[in-house]
């Protein structure tokens, strides 16, 4: 044998044996087990949990959280949602909390907000009086958009706006306060003593206030210019007249004054 055999049969020191990994055949439970692990990880556990929530007492709403009330008492609000206490807290609708809330005249609406895993949170909103209104059954309590929220009661505060609403007009609380503020602009003094407006229909009202002895039918939008016109000829009109029933400022080229009756002479 040549050296050149001998080198050529010699292994190589660089080359590796190839590994040939044994073929293993799979469990077919493994095979069918697998999936159905899965399965029941993305799908019975939630369903589990979904039934654990909807059975669990500890779902069901025991406290109701109030807050925003001034006018009215928390009680009333509890008193008003205590057939829901013992309900799933998940089944509860927003909208039949709100339709309950509703029959207090002094809720406007309610912010709410269900808090796991058992309460209930309700924010009042209430309703601002801004005017009384005077009708034969008493004073009541009036917001701006017209809603009549209940009666007057003395212990509450009383520095609103009186207002009444002649036969045959309709109530009109923002137009009745517009009134009254181009009043304060024009004649402060007249406007500290405001003691009623009354509604007449379309523009027109009539002021009383403790300044004048009679009351002054002005327009809306045109009160400035009416009064101070007036102003101009309450001395004539007072050296005219010895009493006046009402002024009538809603004309733009004449001041209309209706004398008081005599009753003496009426009868004579």
């Amino acid at each position: 044998m040549t050296p050149r055999d001998i080198q050529a049969s010699s292994p190589s020191p660089f080359r590796r044996r190839r590994f040939v990994a044994s073929h293993r055949r799979r469990s077919p439970v493994l095979m069918l087990a697998r999936p159905f692990l899965t399965a029941l990880l993305l799908v019975g556990l939630p369903v589990a949990g979904g039934a654990w929530v909807i059975t669990s007492p500890r779902f069901l709403l025991s406290n109701i959280v109030v807050s925003g009330t001034s006018r009215v008492q928390p009680s009333e609000v509890g008193e008003a949602l205590e057939p829901l206490r013992g309900q799933h807290l998940l089944w509860i609708s927003l909208a039949d909390v709100e339709g309950r809330l509703s029959e207090n005249r002094w809720i406007r609406g309610a912010n709410l907000r269900k808090k796991m895993p058992d309460s209930l949170v309700v924010e009042i909103q209430e309703r601002q009086p801004v005017v009384l209104l005077r009708r034969d059954e008493g004073l009541f309590y009036v917001d701006r958009s017209g809603t009549v929220v209940d009666l007057y009661d003395p212990a509450r505060e009383t520095d609103l706006l009186l207002l009444s609403v002649a036969p045959g007009a309709r109530l009109e609380v923002e137009p009745a306060l517009a009134v009254a503020a181009e009043l304060e602009l024009v004649a402060p003094d007249w406007a500290s003593g405001l003691s009623e407006v009354e509604v007449l229909g379309g523009d027109d009202f009539r002021l009383f206030t403790a300044a004048l002895p009679f009351p002054v039918l002005v327009s809306l939008g045109g009160v400035g210019r009416q009064v101070r016109k007036f102003r101009e000829v309450i001395p004539e009109i007072t050296r005219r007249y010895d009493r006046v029933a009402a002024v009538d400022l809603r004309f733009s080229r004449q001041i209309v004054v209706q004398p008081a009756v005599d009753p003496h002479s009426q009868e004579g």
